[in-house]
């Protein structure tokens, strides 16, 4: 204990005696651990952290599977069977979103909202934090309205009142009563059939009516238990205890074959597919966060190779000091364990310096972060995340100085004593100051090569013909309570008065209303019979997107017209029906001829209206920038709506200035009405983009990281290495060597190592951007103009690097140098 503390005291004064030194490494150091500590902190949260439920690995999410095999929300009467008919599940939960307009006790506001079955929090196994949660015996038809408040509306709506339960709320024009306010670790996200949504989970909850079926929407007298091709349920269920994912499969496969011979009309080709609900929520985002620790990885060990090289420049200044003390006695393991002390003190020194840094630049990550990575409350520096800063830190200390602390240890005891100072740069030395270098060059041309893939992959993205125009347009939701508007009609009135109101504001061009904005992610699909032509076989029917418009909807978001007329006020619910289609539906439907005049029927109703194709627009990439167009349909909003819509204005000026006179328009109309989700359309198509941006963004800058202390390194090597051989420059000086030749010369040496560190990154590059292939679009994970391009950056930035200590060289006075000897 003795030998450490005196151990530790020396490395203190090692360290304090030459400050410049310790500043450098320190500094390095901290950069590379504080970008590590900030990944893992989100990564940890995002894919290693419990989820907020009880035994969360038994926990699955069930989906409907299409004829082609992709996942689909389930009909209830499907639903109601799966449960019956299931024995792997300790339960099965049915859930849907709804938005619920809430009033009193302030601002009208629409909070976003879920309806489960009643055994909803039984099957997540999270129990209310302050009174109860639902029970199946108390709920049902007749029952009263409850609701379960989130911890998050507790807190910000009602200030944490602990008297909330018993309360009563006006939600959708209907009173509930708070029963529950759930933990404040709770969060049920916004699921997707393919992933975890973007938009804001549920805030609170309010249990299933009609035969423990959720609502469709927000009139609660809808009883929907009976619908079999009405999917819209989204489905989560436990496993039973020794129960596995195969075993459960095999029976909903079971169970999705009984039911296609059932139903055949509406189960057709139809199965039932089970995904972990961790996979669920973070499979589209864990390659891409595995290549953001494998970036951040990358510069640690740059930063830890630049330490290195310095611990091993010091080294060699520190010989005859090392040389002496082993000959009065030291063991060499003694001198490795004073070297290593030093290199893991600073390392910790380095880690605390980290530590403060991720804290400090948390919040601008987080507002990289996009929106649909789940448990981001959870993302901080818990004890998890300070315990990886610590290993991170001790790896760190022995990685950099294990290879000085050896050879320093092993001195050339009678040369360096002969020489009676700091020596030569020893053949061993400068051996490992080369390959340090070579490998920082390398792991940088790695990353520079997966940020410059990324980025260009991220600019195809944006330069995708979206089939519309977001710039200058302001949008916002609104959603009508049944209670208040139970008919169409009404609700219809209302959307055009608020239209029209809208459109009589100073510097609006244009609005227009449509139920599923581009980018949103909501799907709403029809099937589709076309007049004359005889409707496919069970499980092949025409399916095509569904959307209701008003008129002005598309010249708001410069759609073009391709041929025929636009939806007008005179498409009224007493006209004939008519419907625009957009080309993707003409090709596909009818090929070669003309769409206008042709008559199709949407959903599987026999009594549904034929409607006349009236207008062809073009196509809009609904679904996002990476999905292909699809079919879609156009009905006028006045020939059937719902109850929510989704305004757009452009505007002549900024669009939020447009907000305040919106909200105007429509407290004219209905005082307790509130609007939702109001954004420009240019930050609905940047949240869309969102997690390509943060990837393409945070591995940008730690390439240019890399770069940078790949740089750095080079150049203090080739200065150490200059300022080892003055005595020889000045020499060849003496001897009528020009500056340019000295120039040359340790040119020569230090690119040498630049062109051995950009051959090698190459190759690795060449393998590891396959790795990748999933993050790319419009771009080739193996593309050569980015490659060639990006190591003639290398190699430019290295002969900068090499250049400046080169240039200092030509300077040297050869009798000066001749002197110093």
């Amino acid at each position: 204990m003795r030998d450490f503390v005196q151990e530790l005291r020396l490395a203190l004064r090692m360290l304090a005696k030459h400050p410049g030194f310790t500043a450098v490494a320190l500094f390095t150091l901290a950069l590379g651990i504080a970008a590590n500590t900030a990944i893992f902190s989100v990564a940890d949260a995002v894919l290693f952290s419990p989820l907020p439920y009880a035994q969360p690995d038994r926990l699955m999410m069930v989906w409907g599977l299409s004829p082609n095999q992709s996942r689909q929300t389930v009909s209830p009467a499907n639903f109601l069977d799966w449960r019956a008919q299931s024995e792997s599940f300790e339960g099965l939960a049915a859930f849907s979103n709804v938005p619920f307009n809430l009033a009193g006790d302030g601002d009208p506001e629409v909070v976003r909202g879920a309806s489960v079955s009643t055994n909803f929090f039984q099957v997540l196994g999270t129990p209310a934090a302050l009174g109860t949660t639902f029970h199946p015996a108390a709920q049902g038809a007749g029952a009263p309205n409850t609701v379960v408040l989130g911890h998050r509306l507790w807190k910000r709506r009602f200030g944490g009142d602990p008297h909330i339960l018993g309360r009563m709320l006006r939600l959708n024009d209907t009173s509930y009563e708070v029963v529950g306010v759930m933990p404040e670790h709770f969060e049920w996200p916004t699921i997707v059939p393919t992933h975890a949504s973007a938009a804001e989970p549920p805030q609170l909850f309010v249990p299933a009516v009609h035969r423990d079926i959720p609502q469709l929407g927000p009139d609660l007298t809808q009883d929907t238990s009976a619908w079999r091709q009405g999917n819209y349920l989204r489905v989560v269920g436990r496993l039973k205890p020794g129960v596995t994912l195969e075993g459960a499969a095999r029976e909903m496969g079971t169970i999705a074959t009984r039911l296609e011979q059932e139903y055949p009309e509406s189960n057709t080709k139809s199965g039932i597919g089970l995904v972990p609900l961790r996979e669920q929520l973070v499979g589209n985002v864990r390659a891409a966060l595995w290549v953001l620790l494998a970036a951040v990885g990358l510069v640690l060990v740059i930063a830890c190779a630049n330490v290195a090289n310095l611990f091993l420049a010091r080294a060699s200044a520190r010989r005859q000091e090392l040389t002496v003390r082993l000959a009065l006695g030291a063991r060499r393991s003694q001198l490795v364990r004073q070297l290593l002390t030093e290199s893991v003190l600073l390392a910790l020194a380095a880690g605390a310096l980290g530590l403060l840094l991720a804290l400090w630049g948390m919040d601008a990550l987080l507002a990289l972060v996009p929106p649909e990575l789940p448990q981001l409350g959870a993302v901080g520096l818990d004890g998890r995340v300070l315990a990886f800063t610590l290993l991170t830190s001790l790896a760190t200390g022995g990685l950099f100085g294990l290879v000085p602390a050896l050879q320093a240890s092993r001195p050339d005891l009678n040369g360096v004593l002969r020489q009676g100072g700091g020596g030569r740069f020893s053949g061993a030395g400068q051996r490992s100051r080369s390959a340090l270098v070579v490998g920082e060059v390398a792991l940088a041309v790695v990353l520079l090569i997966s940020a410059g893939l990324l980025l260009r992959s991220l600019w195809s993205m944006q330069s995708v013909d979206l089939g519309f125009r977001s710039e200058g347009v302001m949008t916002w939701r609104v959603s009508l309570p049944a209670a208040e508007y139970p008919d169409e009609a009404r609700q219809a009135a209302l959307f055009m008065r608020l239209q029209e109101k809208v459109e009589a504001l100073p510097g609006v061009k244009s609005v227009g209303a449509v139920s599923d904005l581009p980018f949103t992610g909501n799907n709403i699909w029809r099937v589709m019979d076309i007049e004359g032509q005889p409707r496919p076989a069970l499980g092949e029917e025409r399916s095509v997107g569904f959307q209701v418009v008003t008129p002005g909807y598309f010249r708001t978001l410069s759609i073009p017209l391709k041929r025929g007329r636009d939806v007008s006020s005179a498409d009224r619910a007493d006209t004939q029906p008519v419907v625009l289609i957009n080309e993707s539906t003409a090709r596909q439907y009818w090929p070669g001829q003309e769409p206008l005049g042709q008559r199709i029927r949407l959903g599987s109703d026999a009594d549904a209206p034929w409607r006349t194709v009236v207008g062809v627009v073009g196509d809009v990439r609904q679904g996002g920038a990476l999905e292909e167009t699809r079919p879609e349909v156009y009905v006028p909003s006045l020939q059937g709506t719902f109850h929510f819509i989704q305004f757009t204005a452009r505007t002549e000026g900024a669009p939020a200035r447009l907000v305040s006179g919106v909200r105007e328009a429509v407290a004219a109309l209905d005082a307790n009405l509130p609007i939702s989700q109001v954004r420009t359309m240019d930050e609905v198509v940047a949240s869309a983009m969102a997690r390509p941006r943060f990837l393409s963004t945070l591995v940008a800058l730690f390439a240019a990281l890399a770069l940078l202390l790949a740089g750095v390194g080079l150049s203090g090597v080739i200065a150490y290495m200059a300022r080892q051989r003055t005595q020889e420059i000045g020499i060849r000086m003496a001897l009528g060597a020009r500056p340019q030749d000295v120039l040359r010369l340790v040119l020569g040496s230090g690119m040498r190592m630049a062109l051995a560190g950009v051959g090698l990154g190459l190759m690795v590059a060449w393998a590891a951007t396959r790795g990748m292939a999933s993050q790319l679009y419009g771009v080739s994970a193996t593309d050569p103009l980015t490659f060639v391009c990006l190591a003639l950056l290398v190699l430019g930035v290295t002969l900068l690097a090499t250049w400046l200590p080169a240039r200092r060289a030509t300077r040297v006075d050869p009798l000066v140098a001749l002197r110093s000897e």
